[in-house]
């Protein structure tokens, strides 16, 4: 069930409907708010990735909660209801992402969106509305793009001697640069992301191990990259930001599977299912 400490708005789910529609729930009355936690929120954009916050951390639902998003799209009046769409829950050591797929960001602007959350008794819940800009183009590179060929860190640029040791078994994410895999027609999954936790998460940590077993299934090369966290070398340093300029790696974990042609075959950002990564691999091995 909702967590004990949560107040909010309750309404019956029946009011879903196009009268819910001019329902706008305000901050205080909230008993919980939607953070986008995706970086590169554009027109066409494929996913985005949220989660749900309280005022103590994330909120605790019953099991069989339907999580519902809620567009509301730019007018010259303010936004106005778009459409709405079933969320997708993904979670990392109890910690829950929300991604929504098929975004309909269509058109440049602000953009709003309330998260509903639909109860087994019949109850559900709504988060206030989130407004937050909508770009026109992505800033990074995309599926259909050029990998970017800037040389990325390798053991050789001592990246191993500010990081946890890796095992022996996953020292080969760190032999080439992408930049050398691109110039040989090799297919690769790269994987960027911190130590352990990123924003005090452990998306980091699950991020890589997933590049880790990946890596051991030996069908495709991959490599990781960690972009932020402790201080290293002026030399390397220069090394991991003119990499992350690049790839525009602005949050983490961010994956990129480039195809034998060099071109971005997919990206996932923030988090995903070990099976999609599969699915996005076995697309570029065929």
């Amino acid at each position: 069930m909702l967590h004990a400490g949560l107040i909010g708005v309750l309404f019956a789910t029946a009011a879903c409907g196009n009268a819910e529609d001019r329902v706008v729930v305000t901050a205080s009355e909230a008993a919980f708010v939607p953070v986008v936690e995706s970086s590169d929120v554009f027109v066409g954009v494929p996913r985005l990735v949220l989660t749900l916050l309280e005022q103590d951390g994330q909120p605790e639902f019953e099991d069989g909660a339907r999580f519902q998003i809620r567009y509301f799209e730019p007018t010259e009046g303010g936004v106005k209801f778009h459409s709405e769409a079933e969320l997708q829950t993904a979670s990392v050591e109890g910690f829950q992402y929300f991604v929504a797929t098929e975004v309909p960001f269509s058109s440049p602007g602000t953009w709003a969106i309330a998260v509903t959350v639909e109860l087994a008794d019949g109850r559900a819940e709504s988060t206030p509305r989130l407004a937050f800009l909508v770009e026109d183009h992505a800033r990074g590179p995309q599926p259909g793009d050029p990998a970017p060929t800037a040389r990325t860190p390798t053991a050789t640029d001592g990246v191993l001697e500010r990081m946890l040791q890796p095992a022996d078994s996953a020292l080969g994410m760190y032999e080439r640069p992408a930049s050398a895999l691109i110039a040989a027609g090799e297919t690769f999954l790269i994987v960027w992301a911190s130590a352990e936790r990123c924003a005090g998460r452990r998306a980091c940590a699950r991020a890589l191990e997933q590049a880790q077993e990946i890596h051991n299934q030996g069908k495709i090369t991959v490599l990781h990259v960690e972009p932020f966290g402790r201080p290293r070398p002026a030399e390397l340093q220069a090394l991991i930001d003119t990499a992350n300029e690049a790839w525009s790696v602005e949050a983490e974990p961010q994956f990129y599977v480039v195809d034998a042609d060099g071109r971005i075959a997919a990206r996932f950002e923030i988090v995903v299912e070990t099976s999609e990564l599969d699915a996005a691999i076995d697309a570029v091995l065929r």
